[in-house]
């Protein structure tokens, strides 16, 4: 038994980067340089209380956390919302 096998040519698609991707890129690469510089330059020591929690951090960290909890609090939010408006 012989079978023949024909390969069809199979598209190749080349992986190049679009202006948008490398404009993208470079404005997160800014963005992660900003807070990384704002963190090492807020490094006073603070006591952060939460609950029965007692936290010393750098001034820069402890904003940065607060500034994230907030981002995912609202994405939570927004997510939700979207939800319901699709849901109707």
């Amino acid at each position: 038994m012989s079978a023949t096998h024909t390969d069809a040519p199979t598209k190749t698609r080349s992986r190049t980067v679009g202006p948008v991707t490398t404009v993208a890129l470079v404005i997160a690469v800014v963005l992660i340089a900003a807070v990384v510089t704002f963190v090492l330059q807020n490094t006073d020591q603070v006591s952060v209380e939460f609950l029965a929690w007692q936290l010393d951090l750098g001034l820069g960290v402890a904003m940065l956390i607060g500034a994230a909890v907030g981002a995912v609090i609202a994405w939570i939010i927004s997510g939700t919302v979207r939800a319901r408006r699709a849901l109707k």
